[in-house]
């Protein structure tokens, strides 16, 4: 990843580190007893795929929970 570009690496070597480290994530979680979170899923999928940043995917997930 370029460290002056704000935007994630779409090379598909990150691509697959990005896929391993949320594989290894979600079976982590399903050992705590995770439910499946279809919108959770769909956003690591574009974190994954480089389409949002950590950070980005941070703020949708916590946004998600904020009090009205």
């Amino acid at each position: 990843m370029n460290v002056h570009s704000r935007r994630p690496d779409r090379s598909s070597e990150a691509i697959e580190k990005r896929r391993k480290a949320a594989k290894q994530a979600r079976a982590a979680n399903i050992r705590q007893g995770y439910v499946h979170d279809p919108v959770l899923e769909e956003a690591i999928e574009r974190y994954v795929a480089g389409d949002i940043t950590t950070q980005e995917l941070r703020k949708e997930m916590l946004g998600r929970f904020k009090c009205a």
